[in-house]
């Protein structure tokens, strides 16, 4: 079955939890199969060994940092780390997205990517009054960031979201095997639609335990771990803590696997 979702359904179903010091609007309309609250803590860190093929060669994190104000706007920070590589092929990633969760959108996202010699420092800061964004580029020599002279008052899609905000959209979602999600806010117009495809369940044994878990494949159409190419899938617990468990993507120079070691629940 496949569910064609656009986000302003998502937009106005979340909220802060109490635990985020902001409660759910009950006026708002009904939120379809999202949930009601903003379920995860400030705090949170799963901690991941990475393997290529059979060879563990890196460490990767994916964490809710802190809760922060862009533009006089409380947004969570969300920031997914990898380290490591093969010998030939090194890695060193740290990606980040501010999401506002009334309602549920990106405020700003940025890359600082080193993949084997290719090298970008670069974000995106996005205006959902004017619907677009404006990139902007790192100078090393002013020691600060720059608009990029032509890749500026690109038109975004209502309550756009980064790649990194979806990842944490996908945990909400009910997940039932067979369905199938949509969504055009991608902010990257050319990537949309994003589908989730949910796969199966099927339980693994990683270092932080045995997880029953709901495996699911995201496809952005776009570079990454979750391009069509890379055909990748996200082992999510089976239970209310939709843990990423496991994640698995195909890239150039072979299979990328991530599996969790360490997990920090949040306390804020």
């Amino acid at each position: 079955m496949r569910a064609r979702i656009p986000l302003v359904a998502l937009a106005i179903g979340l909220s802060f939890s109490a635990g985020s010091a902001q409660m759910a609007d009950e006026s708002l309309p009904d939120a379809g199969p999202f949930v009601a609250e903003w379920p995860f803590l400030v705090g949170e860190s799963a901690t991941y060994d990475v393997t290529f093929g059979p060879i563990r060669v890196g460490r990767a994190s994916l964490a809710i940092e802190a809760r922060e104000r862009v533009r006089d706007t409380e947004a969570f920070r969300l920031a997914l780390e990898l380290e490591g590589g093969p010998f030939f092929y090194k890695i060193d990633d740290r990606q980040v997205g501010w999401l506002a969760t009334t309602p549920y959108r990106s405020l700003r996202f940025e890359q600082i990517l080193d993949q084997g010699g290719y090298e970008r420092h670069r974000r995106w800061e996005m205006d959902h009054t004017s619907s677009t964004y404006v990139r902007e580029d790192w100078d090393e020599q002013a020691g600060g960031y720059r608009p990029h002279p032509e890749d500026r008052d690109i038109e975004i899609p209502q309550n756009a979201l980064d790649e990194i905000s979806f990842l944490y959209l996908v945990r909400t979602l009910p997940l039932e095997v067979g369905e199938v999600y949509s969504f055009d806010n991608y902010f990257l117009e050319r990537g949309n639609p994003i589908v989730v495809e949910v796969l199966r369940r099927e339980s693994v044994r990683v270092r932080a335990g045995r997880f029953e878990t709901i495996v699911v494949r995201p496809v952005i159409r776009t570079d990454g771990i979750f391009s069509e190419e890379g055909e990748a899938e996200v082992y999510i617990s089976d239970d209310h803590r939709r843990v990423i468990v496991q994640l698995k993507s195909k890239m150039k120079v072979g299979e990328m696997n991530m599996y969790l070691s360490e997990l920090e629940p949040g306390d804020g």
